[in-house]
């Protein structure tokens, strides 16, 4: 038996309004009754329906909430969520300016979130240009794969058998314990052991350089990390700058530049301790890498002064000294 003219309309209201919600869109009454074409006491029914229909669902648990500050109804704890244009916008920004992939990786990437767009023919066009011009890190690799293989690795805490490309062009062999992937200024990095050196001792290994990775099998393939020395991502990232890492210190500057809150979102462990009694400039202390901070350091000229520890002011100074003598 077909359905009514008004049975059809609330049916596909209803799964219009679940697939809008789902997605990340958050509407007001007035809104959905002009979109529509129904009064608010309506609209009102309707999502009344659907948060008893989402609530009834107990492994999924999704609702559907009325948001004060924008008073809007949206729905939260939704495992299918779905991006709502905005975002996948903001998201294909971010990719575009990060330069870590292939110009196939990226064309890929991009598809992928340009068909999830509800108006994926906008999208298209307001970034048109920037994907045009993208310009791909100089290997040029295509490299998803291979992370998802490092990912493993590490889950998996697997050793892995490696050859890998220097900076310097010599290419070595070891054998790693892949503690963790980061991203950073263009680039993933492997941060692990070789197997041999010092325990504890954790070395940045770039992603793309790697022309071997193995990983082993059999009984003395895996490895073991204590609780407390586990390595957290995270962590590392609030205290290194630009992948160099060097010896973990506690360090205190002055700073009198544009942006204090820039400084302190480039080093996330940075806290304003106090202020200069001359000259009432903000003290900043962070806990960081000392050789990878030094070029951070150094590219803010004469806006920064590095107070502690004394050994690391001087080993500052002997930089700036030979920085001198290469222009004198």
């Amino acid at each position: 038996m077909k359905g009514n003219k008004e049975g059809d309309s609330k049916t596909y209201r209803m799964l219009n309004l679940y697939e809008r919600l789902n997605k990340g869109d958050s509407k007001s009454k007035k809104d959905l009754s002009e979109l529509y074409s129904v009064d608010e006491k309506t609209i009102q029914r309707d999502i009344k329906e659907l948060k008893n229909y989402l609530e009834e669902d107990k492994k999924k648990p999704r609702t559907i909430i009325y948001n004060k500050n924008t008073k809007k109804y949206e729905m939260i704890n939704c495992e299918g969520f779905k991006f709502a244009d905005k975002d996948i916008f903001t998201l294909s920004k971010i990719i575009l300016e990060s330069r870590a992939f292939s110009k196939q990786e990226m064309d890929r990437i991009l598809n992928i979130l340009n068909s999830q767009c509800e108006d994926n023919g906008l999208l298209k066009k307001i970034i048109s240009n920037e994907r045009f011009n993208y310009v791909p890190p100089k290997h040029n690799k295509n490299i998803i794969d291979f992370i998802w293989e490092i990912s493993i690795s590490i889950q998996k805490q697997k050793k892995v058998q490696v050859k890998y490309e220097r900076q310097d062009g010599k290419i070595k062999e070891y054998i790693l314990k892949p503690l963790g992937l980061v991203f950073s200024e263009f680039y993933f990095y492997l941060v692990g052991e070789i197997e041999g050196k010092n325990e504890n001792h954790s070395i940045v290994f770039r992603v793309d350089r790697f022309e071997k990775y193995n990983i082993m099998q059999g009984e003395k393939s895996t490895f073991s990390m204590p609780y407390k020395d586990r390595f957290e991502e995270g962590e590392f990232h609030k205290r290194i700058q630009f992948m160099y890492t060097g010896e973990l210190i506690k360090i205190q500057f002055k700073f009198w530049g544009h942006s204090l809150e820039a400084i302190l979102d480039r080093l996330p462990t940075s806290k304003v301790i106090g202020y200069d009694e001359k000259d009432n400039k903000p003290i900043i202390e962070a806990e960081v890498y000392g050789e990878g901070v030094k070029r951070w350091l150094l590219s803010q000229k004469e806006c920064l002064e590095v107070i502690r520890p004394e050994e690391y002011r001087e080993e500052i100074k002997e930089t700036i000294r030979k920085m001198y003598e290469i222009y004198k």
